[in-house]
């Protein structure tokens, strides 16, 4: 039953009043249910949102944790390679070492090995079982006596068929990245 409308300055009867306070307050109470219903249908999509978050929130944890430690390992792979490839010689380290004819020498890290054979002398240089000239002397006035430099690995092994003057030994120098 719809609203009555009631003429200003007219008399309304208390069945006229009473049908429409009524019928507002069915208006209102079927407006309430809806709204109730909207806002449990609201929290049951927030609930269910919350839910999605944490869920996501507790995967992404997972894989942000996984992928720091991918980062720390590439990282620390990263250092070995530059320790390993690293040739930049450290010449504060340059110390003389005694390689004799025949006799092996090991390097005890990477570096550069500087030898200058005799300048009458004629020989090789082996290295990890290759060999090859270190110098050679075409004719008696051949008597040059120039420095070689050998890059050399950790434990290498290294002779020479010949006599030296002087050899040495060059560390490479350390390199490090800030903050990494």
């Amino acid at each position: 039953m719809p609203i009555t409308n009631i003429e200003y300055g007219a008399l309304a009867s208390s069945e006229t009043l009473n049908n429409n306070f009524s019928y507002l307050d069915e208006k209102i109470t079927t407006a309430n249910a809806g709204i109730n219903t909207s806002i449990s249908s609201i929290l049951a999509n927030i609930a269910t949102i919350n839910s999605t978050i944490n869920t996501i929130s507790s995967s992404l944890d997972g894989q942000i944790s996984t992928l720091n430690q991918k980062i720390e390992t590439y990282r620390t792979k990263i250092k070995e390679l530059v320790a390993k490839s690293n040739m930049l010689p450290n010449w504060l380290g340059c110390r003389r070492i005694t390689i004799t004819t025949g006799k092996n020498y090991v390097p005890a890290s990477n570096g550069y090995v500087m030898l200058i054979p005799d300048s009458a002398e004629s020989g090789l240089i082996t290295i990890n079982g290759v060999s090859m000239y270190l110098k050679h002397r075409n004719n008696a006035y051949d008597n040059a006596s120039e420095l070689t430099i050998i890059p050399v690995q950790k434990n290498d092994t290294l002779s020479v068929s010949l006599s030296l003057k002087q050899a040495y030994f060059v560390p490479i120098a350390s390199v490090s990245v800030s903050g990494f």
